[in-house]
């Protein structure tokens, strides 16, 4: 038996003899005319994943084609190297390449078991085969191999081919590279692996498939142990070591999927760098993308509009929808329709900055992409009423200014039928302030104010303000007639928070790319296009919304601190919006469905979308200080008779102080309520 061995033996050496000094010279020439040049090996770089940030530094996703980052040699500690090269390829430093001995050896074995069981691939060739070919397992394919691997020993040093394929070689889900994996599977860096972690990670390499640590972990841990046995068999680490790293617990992180809570964001991202700079900057240069978005702030917008969401599907019988949706896009049978069920969306802004701290396109990013943020308009029915209320002040009005609630009849050019808005509740209170209008949402208040501004001057302060979109120049425009998209509006009623400054929405601050240098930056501009005055009166008025009016129940949802708003609701029930402010951050909430229909009978913006601002500004007020809104110069503070809007006397019954610009406040006392 030990002599048909020994001649297997010498049939194998001298077959390998034959096949390297004769066959794979011809070889050589045969194939290298297909291969990469030596230049080209020693500029290649390996596809790297982009990182995208948010404000604190924290990852919110990534792009990428193969998830790596690329880390230098020296960071990689020496046991994780030690242990690589110790069972897959110990003959690293005096082979050229290719490791003739091993060959033989497997060869032999292979022979012997009438199998193809053992590979001899080094590691110079598993990283030409990482680099430059597939995986097709082909005699080309592998003859291609064996040259690439004598090429790249002439291109680079042991250790340059080492940390090539330290940051080349795949781990599974996704993760290229030491670092990507280190991050991938135990949340830390690859410097700063233990002994027993870097055997682990290692030990995946073989076959990624096989070696999961989510399907195969007491596998991947067996191996881990192997790894540490040859460690310590070969005097690379102590016994001490040995045992101790035995011991070790590894903790593995969960399984990662791609956050459901940041899909819109992730997505608004991409089209911004692949308009800047294309589609492989993006997926293979390793760009650092620093967002404005504050994780735990878009933490608290998801939690608090699902949690509304899902009340409302509760309370009026439709839950089902998204439930039936959920089942049909998991089991995704054919094209899937647009989704039907209840959508939301919401953007929060910093005020001074522009800076987007949390956005939500819609309820779920893989059912529809379609951002309800940007790329959806709807009409925002009375949230519209801040414009009309802004020019009024600034063209001479004052919050204490009486205004008629009663029923209203427009002669319209052209038109046969009279034009005739009705209150929300068919009711008519008779004279009251602006104030007290613009709290209650009386539609008749707003469409009397429109007719003494015109139209047009109603559209010329929304633009100015932050509307893009087309505004159709008619009386109902004071009730929201016209389409516009929810970054518009939070855009928008920004400016009056920021003293009449408008900002410019960002999502992105800088790019940078893996050699640090920053290949865009946008920083925060703001353009003054209303007299701070305006908009700090404007503001007390919306204040009012809050503690007296149609947004009264964000105070019952728990939110007391400062804040200014306004509800907006179309007809039939089909919108409804709420679009609030503190003197820090502005945030607008929609919701609807898609397609236009009745959310249910009474979903007003007051009902269904206060509250989720409520609960929001309730959770991330702590992140800001609790001030009030600055009060700018020539504002002064009088108190006056809420029914006459005149100065009040001992004897008026509604008392309350109000604000006015130096110059323009009431001078005359209540004539009604004598002294």
């Amino acid at each position: 038996m030990k002599r048909k061995t020994y001649k297997l033996f010498l049939i194998c050496f001298f077959l390998s003899l034959i096949f390297f000094f004769l066959i794979i010279p011809i070889i050589y020439y045969l194939l290298s005319s297909d291969l990469p040049s030596l230049e080209e090996i020693q500029t290649y770089l390996p596809p790297v994943s982009s990182r995208v940030l948010d404000c604190k530094g924290r990852l919110i996703g990534e792009f990428f084609e193969q998830k790596r980052k690329i880390v230098s040699l020296r960071e990689i500690p020496k046991y994780l190297i030690d242990a690589l090269i110790t069972v897959e390829d110990k003959r690293f430093y005096s082979h050229c390449g290719i490791d003739v001995i091993r060959i033989i050896g497997a060869l032999f074995y292979n022979l012997k078991s009438l199998s193809i069981k053992q590979g001899a691939s080094t590691i110079t060739q598993q990283l030409a085969r990482n680099m430059f070919l597939t995986y097709k397992k082909d005699i080309i394919r592998k003859l291609k191999e064996l040259i690439l691997a004598i090429k790249l020993e002439r291109s680079y040093t042991k250790e340059e081919i080492l940390e090539r394929y330290l940051n080349q070689v795949y781990f599974g889900y996704g993760l290229y590279g030491i670092e990507a994996a280190s991050q991938g599977f135990l949340g830390k860096s690859a410097s700063d692996l233990t002994l027993s972690e870097a055997a682990f990670l290692v030990s995946i390499v073989k076959s990624p498939n096989y070696y999961s640590p989510y399907k195969n972990f007491d596998l991947v841990l067996k191996r881990r142990n192997f790894f540490l046995k040859m460690l310590y068999k070969n005097k690379k680490i102590s016994k001490e070591e040995y045992e101790k790293a035995l011991e070790e617990k590894i903790n593995l992180l969960p399984l990662q999927r791609n956050r459901q809570e940041v899909g819109y964001i992730m997505e608004m991202v991409r089209q911004y760098v692949e308009d800047f700079f294309g589609t492989d900057y993006l997926y293979k240069r390793g760009l650092t993308i620093y967002t404005t978005i504050d994780l735990d702030i878009q933490r608290e917008a998801n939690i608090a509009l699902e949690k509304r969401l899902r009340e409302i599907e509760e309370n009026y019988g439709f839950k089902e929808k998204k439930r039936d949706y959920d089942k049909l896009y998991k089991e995704k049978k054919g094209e899937l329709p647009p989704p039907d069920y209840l959508q939301g969306a919401l953007v929060c802004i910093e005020n001074k900055t522009g800076f987007i701290k949390a956005l939500i396109g819609g309820r779920d990013f893989f059912h529809s992409q379609l951002n309800r943020v940007v790329q959806t308009k709807r009409q925002p029915g009375s949230a519209f009423k801040v414009f009309v209320y802004t020019a009024a002040i600034d063209q001479g009005f004052k919050p204490s200014d009486i205004i008629e609630d009663s029923p209203i009849s427009l002669e319209i050019t052209g038109v046969q039928e009279p034009y005739e808005p009705k209150n929300y509740d068919h009711r008519y209170i008779g004279p009251i302030t602006l104030r007290k209008a613009l709290a209650l949402s009386r539609n008749v208040c707003a469409v009397r104010l429109i007719e003494k501004l015109t139209p047009e001057k109603v559209s010329e302060y929304a633009y100015l303000m932050g509307i893009n979109s087309k505004l159709r120049p008619y009386y109902s425009l004071a009730l929201g007639s016209s389409e516009v998209s929810l970054l518009e509006m939070a855009r928008s009623f920004a400016t009056l928070a920021n003293l009449g400054k408008k900002i410019v929405p960002i999502l992105i601050t800088k790019i940078v790319d893996s050699d640090g240098i920053v290949l865009k930056e946008n920083y925060p501009s703001s353009e003054s296009v209303l007299s701070p005055q305006t908009a700090f009166l404007v503001t007390t008025m919306l204040k009012s919304v809050l503690d007296e009016g149609t947004g009264y129940l964000i105070r019952k949802y728990g939110y007391y601190g400062i804040g200014a708003g306004k509800t907006g609701t179309t007809d039939n029930f089909t919108d409804a919006w709420f679009i609030g402010y503190t003197p820090y951050l502005t945030c607008g909430i929609w919701v609807g469905f898609d397609k236009k229909k009745k959310i249910f009978e009474g979903a007003t913006g007051g009902v269904v979308c206060a509250p989720v601002w409520g609960e929001f500004m309730k959770n991330v007020s702590s992140f800001y200080p609790q001030n009030d809104f600055f009060i700018p110069d020539s504002i002064v503070r009088l108190m006056i008779c809420e029914e006459t809007g005149d100065l009040a006397t001992s004897n008026c019954l509604e008392i309350r102080e109000e604000y006015f610009l130096k110059g323009n406040e009431p001078t005359k006392y209540c004539s009604k309520h004598r002294f």
